[in-house]
């Protein structure tokens, strides 16, 4: 979604704020407690860097889904002073989606924020503690964000049950920052972060997911135990008490009263005549049964599979532990080798420089190259076999992903699992193809050769550059993906 700058600098007082909170022409901004606050009313005219001036944010929850799309757009920034900051909904009473409510500090009846200066303040403070770090955490960088969004609010990442989310369950802070479709990436960040140390785990339910994708959106099929068939009628079976006959009944009809087929006699009350002790199954190829077989479909995939193929996943709040804590405010304590410290790898900025640099090349050649960014997703149990050499391992994924490449190619390594490789002259179609190809060898090489799993995953994407792209547009298109620059 393209922000654009709010029109708003004026100051005013709190009351004059709240009068013209109706006027959603444009944001205000108003001063209480000795903060900045704006007030978003105006969507259109609000830009996510412009955020980090003001103290506060309040957004009108008017239009939910462009409040929603908002404060997405604030929580997913890579930047401290944007997904720290101190986010408010003003509901007027209107019913605020869960989720919503998971990624703001609070819900408000009116733009008056008496109640909370005292979070607000923390937030503001432990904010400031953390930009002046320069952590080296190694590993996946939205854990630190995880870490450090806890941190600042001192309290507990808590599953909110949720039909948007494909477990049923639904982590809003996690969720905003997990670009990949796969769902499994949220599972793997906890894992990590416990196995770390840096997360403690309070068990809230059970939830039964597709063992495929990890979906909870499951039918629960009675199919027949003989032909598999999920056709068939059920019906009451009756037991006579005078003869001791038991059948269908369907056997006992006759017109509006029962009769019993064995005896002749007139069942007339149940519990004194008769009783109904269970069901009976009949399907559409004739076998009778009483106990059909469970089956399930999972509406995600597609899957059919057995009751007992589901995957019992427990969903636990998770706080932060005294290690997350102190990570939270100086980083980690691991050290990783710089980025020019690798060699054949080249920094971030000089990346944009050769990309650059390519994109005036093509122009005068017309011939269109590609920019491929691939993010490796290790199962926390490969992780936790690296834990006590992570850099050295770190250093062994780089040289791996490096010997696949092209002499022509820059690479860049972004972090411990995210590379960006420029190819000059190319077919993105085809680039495309090298680089599954890729993907499956460094797999193989990974589970062989360093200790890999069957878990462990690579996704990547091509983006081919058109002649009439800019760098800039570029990297936003890719950025995109992987919100990390």
């Amino acid at each position: 979604m393209d922000w654009k700058e709010s029109d708003t600098v004026g100051m005013t007082s709190v009351n004059e704020g709240i009068a013209k909170v109706f006027d959603r022409s444009k944001n205000s901004v108003i001063n209480e407690h000795g903060l900045d606050v704006l007030v978003v009313k105006n969507f259109e005219d609000t830009k996510i860097p412009s955020l980090v001036a003001y103290d506060v944010i309040v957004i009108d929850y008017y239009n939910p889904s462009r409040a929603s799309e908002l404060l997405r757009a604030i929580r997913s920034s890579p930047y401290e002073e944007v997904y720290l900051k101190a986010v408010f909904v003003v509901s007027y009473g209107r019913e605020v989606d869960p989720i919503d409510e998971g990624l703001a500090d609070g819900i408000l009846e009116e733009p008056k924020l008496a109640s909370y200066i005292s979070k607000i303040e923390w937030i503001l403070k432990t904010t400031e503690e953390i930009q002046e770090v320069s952590s080296d955490f190694t590993g996946r960088k939205i854990l630190l964000k995880l870490i450090r969004f806890l941190y600042s609010r001192q309290t507990n990442l808590k599953p909110v049950p949720s039909s948007k989310s494909i477990m049923g369950y639904s982590f809003p802070f996690l969720d905003v920052n997990v670009q990949q479709k796969d769902y499994q990436e949220v599972l793997d960040i906890l894992s990590v972060g416990l196995e770390r140390g840096l997360l403690d785990e309070d068990f809230i339910d059970y939830t039964h997911l597709c063992s495929n994708c990890l979906s909870g959106f499951i039918n629960y099929r009675e199919t027949c135990p003989k032909c598999g068939t999920r056709k068939h009628v059920s019906q009451n079976t009756i037991h006579h008490f005078v003869c001791g006959y038991v059948g269908p009944e369907s056997d006992f009809q006759e017109k509006d009263s029962l009769k019993c087929p064995k005896c002749d006699r007139r069942l007339r009350h149940i519990g004194v005549d008769y009783d109904k002790p269970s069901l009976v199954s009949e399907c559409e190829n004739g076998h009778i049964f009483q106990d059909p077989v469970m089956k399930t479909f999972c509406f995600n995939c597609h899957e059919e599979a057995d009751l007992q193929d589901l995957v019992d996943y427990p969903i636990n709040e998770y706080s932060l532990s005294a290690s997350g804590a102190n990570v939270a405010v100086s980083g980690s304590v691991k050290q990783k080798k710089k980025v020019e410290e690798l060699e054949g790898f080249v920094s971030l900025s000089v990346f944009k420089t050769f990309l650059k640099v390519e994109v005036q090349r093509q122009k005068v050649l017309q011939k269109t190259g590609s920019v491929t960014y691939m993010n490796l997703m290790l199962s926390p149990e490969t992780l936790k076999k690296h834990q006590n050499d992570y850099s050295i391992f770190s250093h062994d994924l780089a040289q791996l992903v490096k010997n696949q490449l092209k002499p022509t190619e820059i690479v860049s390594f972004l972090n411990d699992d995210v590379f960006l490789v420029l190819t000059p002259e190319s077919d993105s179609e085809q680039t495309s193809a090298r680089f599954q190809e890729i993907r499956d060898t460094l797999l193989r090489m990974i589970k062989n050769n360093l200790g890999g799993g069957d878990k462990d995953r690579i996704f990547f994407e091509t983006f081919e550059m058109e002649l009439t792209d800019e760098a800039d547009s570029i990297l936003e298109k890719i950025n995109q993906e992987i919100n990390i620059f």
